[in-house]
């Protein structure tokens, strides 16, 4: 059985990894953007409904990094 101590340090381990990528440039910034700011669904939503809870700012930033 795994403890909550060792769940904690592997989640530690992960995300100073994950920042060493990218304060290491191993990362670029298109995969960060895609990995943190993009929703799960994609960049294109095909459903044809307006997205709801996204602030103007975010729709605007969608459309000058990705167009």
């Amino acid at each position: 059985m795994v403890s909550h101590g060792q769940v904690i340090d592997m989640l530690l381990f992960k995300g100073m990894e994950e920042l060493t990528n990218i304060i290491d440039h191993a990362k670029q910034r298109h995969h960060i953007i895609g990995q943190y700011v993009v929703r799960r669904e994609g960049l294109g939503n095909d459903s044809g409904k307006k997205d709801q809870g996204i602030s103007d700012f975010v729709s605007k930033f969608y459309e000058s990094n990705y167009s």
